[in-house]
């Protein structure tokens, strides 16, 4: 062997030290896990996730206008650049990789020439840059893997061209920031596994990829999802969802395989840049955690074979890199919330975490007395424990920590007390409960949960008032102060918006439902909302409006509800405007008003009306389309309301007392 010379060492000093860098920087074990990057019902600020997910994917960068190549990313609503950089910061200081992810099920992106080459480079470096990330996820489908012809050795133009734009990505990287830049995938199993036992266009479109950067990669995440059933490596189909389908589909990666046809050879990553890549609950192809746990420690060789396949390599792959899902939000949402990263903690790791639950409702207003159960796992709680070490934030004022359980060794129960001294103004879902480590046997670390436990608002009583900021659940709606300057809350609707909000109806009946709405919209421009109860279409009605007004203003409908409780959703569907409230009163009234007992005269009429009121009110009257035209304050007696500016037709006058009777009737003008 010749010895080599002081430039040839010199280089694989270097190549050694980026070889451990490229392991070192991404987290061992990893859970990664895609970030939504939009608001709604499963929104999660980023410095709110589980402290367990370890690599963040923000979903996704997209294209500018126009183009499939120029890439920007731009945070929520919620954020301002200040504020969204500080997050990703503070994920990083704890050791956290945040990286930007391109594609998904939406994005189209596809490098037709060396000009859009460079303008994809010349972005991602911006962006990556702008927002301090620590790299770049590809996770393309559909559309941006659109080719014939696909081989392993000699890739298409699009492919070479995108192959070659992430290898100059990760070479400016590290010439401007001296380190690695990490480099993850997220194929779906068509472009990888599919090109097993078929050669038709488009599947295994990742192999080149995957084969051309397979040094620079840190973790491939192959989505076990979306699927359909898959040829394994022993020529047998596994039907995705069960610990077969992890364990046949994984070991593909890790051992590689000759492709169908003349696509050529996969030759297979090392486990340790391997990760199983799973769906949260939300899916109809999530794979049971059970399942998931059995077949992930079979794979690392921990764990009897859980079903008909049988490794290749009888002593797994204890390097396996870890686990990814979509997504942290899904998964904060299911039951229990962080089951996945639950799992991932029961796999790869020893440190205690809890789990936190409700063992039964707690109603705002209603709290004394509620229990959360706590649920400790890889520790066990002292004989004794001790409430000076138990923290418990997030709840609402006046109610607190009471007494303490002890159920088992691995399960306490908090007891509340006291009721809250302030209305909610929508379900407690951040109740997070803190335990010091002197309060566990192992005195390892703090152990602390915020997701799982959830105080609810309490069910709205009809007849009443409703606010808007009173919902149980809401998609993309923004909580705005009143521009009445009162202090108060309005919810602002845009189009596709909605807010759900559980309503108790004491008796089947019709009622009056009254809006308090306002837009700024443009003068003749029509905005609508859908309302539903139960999700049943025969409850279908809109709030429309053409006309241009910045004051609030009342729309008043009639609705027939059925007894019992039931949840009313308001969806906009068109245009977008604020709600402030709305009211539901039975349309006969309380106390035998009678539904035509309001006194108008003369009816039909022309210029002036005249009602006979028993009691202080007010006083609406509404067109066919359900727009206030008219809302006057009134006093007991015999009152006039001119009314020879509107036009010809039918309309309804509402009468409401102060203490919330109703009465109506029609008014038909000539």
């Amino acid at each position: 062997m010749k010895k080599p010379n002081q430039l040839n060492l010199l280089l694989l000093i270097i190549g050694f030290l980026l070889s451990f860098q490229s392991i070192a920087q991404l987290p061992n074990p990893a859970m990664v896990g895609y970030w939504e990057n939009w608001t709604g019902s499963r929104y999660v600020d980023l410095i709110d996730i589980d402290d367990r997910y370890n690599v963040i994917q923000l979903s996704f960068a997209n294209a500018k206008t126009g183009t499939d190549y120029d890439m920007e990313f731009n945070p929520p609503w919620t954020y301002t650049e200040e504020k969204f950089k500080s997050e990703i910061q503070s994920l990083q200081e704890q050791g956290k990789k945040v990286l930007i992810s391109i594609g998904g099920q939406n994005g189209e992106h596809q490098l037709d020439s060396d000009l859009e080459k460079d303008v994809f480079i010349s972005s991602i470096n911006a962006l990556i840059d702008k927002w301090g990330l620590d790299g770049l996820d590809i996770d393309l489908e559909g559309s941006s893997l659109d080719f014939n012809d696909v081989t392993i050795t000699n890739p298409v133009d699009n492919i070479q061209r995108l192959i070659d734009a992430i290898k100059e990505i990760m070479n400016n990287h590290y010439q401007t920031h001296g380190k690695k830049m990490l480099l993850t995938m997220a194929p779906e199993t068509y472009y990888v596994h599919g090109a097993f036992k078929s050669s038709s266009d488009k599947k295994g479109a990742y192999l080149p990829i995957i084969e051309a950067l397979k040094d620079s990669i840190d973790m491939l995440n192959v989505q076990l999802y979306n699927s359909g059933a898959m040829y394994g490596l022993d020529h047998r189909t596994y039907e995705q969802g069960t610990a077969d389908w992890i364990v046949a589909m994984t070991e593909m990666v890790i051992q590689g395989f000759v492709a169908h046809g003349d696509i050529g050879t996969y030759s297979g990553l090392p486990a340790s840049k391997v990760g199983v890549a799973l769906p949260g609950c939300h899916s109809y192809d999530a794979v049971p955690h059970q399942d998931i746990i059995a077949g992930i420690k079979y794979l690392m060789g921990e764990g009897p074979q859980p079903g008909d396949y049988t490794l290749i390599e009888e002593n797994g792959y204890p390097e396996l890199r870890g686990m990814m899902t979509w997504s942290i939000n899904s998964d904060k949402t299911c039951n229990p919330s962080y089951g996945f990263v639950n799992t991932w903690s029961k796999i790869f790791t020893n440190t205690p975490y809890i789990e936190i639950d409700n063992v039964a409702e707690i109603i705002e207003g209603n709290e004394d007395g509620g229990k959360i159960e706590v649920t400790l796992f890889n520790d066990e709680f002292n004989d004794e424990l001790n409430s000076e070490n138990w923290t418990l934030s997030n709840l609402p004022e006046g109610v607190s920590l009471g007494e303490l359980i002890r159920v088992s060794p691995t399960s306490v129960q908090i007891v509340l007390q006291g009721n809250a001294s302030e209305v909610y103004l929508s379900s407690i879902t951040d109740v997070t409960v803190t335990i010091s480590a002197d309060e566990l046997k192992g005195k390892l670390e703090d152990v602390s949960s915020n997701n799982g436990v959830t105080l609810k608002k309490a069910v709205h009583k009809i007849p009443g008032r409703i606010e808007a900021e009173a919902y149980v659940a809401i998609k993309n709606i923004r909580l705005k102060s009143d521009f009445e300057g009162t202090g108060d809350y309005f919810l602002q609707f845009w189009e596709n918006d909605w807010a759900e909000y559980k309503i108790d109806v004491p008796s089947p009946n019709t009622y009056v439902i009254a809006f308090k709405v306002a837009t700024s919209m443009d003068d003749d421009e029509e905005y609508s909302i859908k309302m539903t109860v139960n999700n049943d279409d025969d409850y279908d009605y809109k709030i429309v409006s053409e006309t241009k007004y910045t004051n609030w203003e009342y729309y008043i409908y009639e609705i027939d509800l059925p007894k019992g409780e039931h949840t009313l959703k308001l969806d906009m569907s068109t245009g977008w405007c604020g709600l402030d409230y709305f009211e539901i009163y039975t349309a006969n009234g309380l106390d035998n008003l009678k539904r035509n007992e309001l006194s108008l005269f003369p009816n039909p009429a022309s210029s002036q009306i005249k009602l006979d009121v028993p009691h202080d009110g007010e006083i609406f009257i509404s067109a066919i389309n359900g727009q206030t035209i008219l809302h006057q304050n009134v006093s007991q007696g015999t009152i006039a309301l001119n009314i020879f500016e509107f036009s010809p037709g039918i309309y309804t006058v509402v009468y409401t007392e102060l203490n919330g009777n109703i009465m109506r009737t029609k008014l038909i003008i000539k």
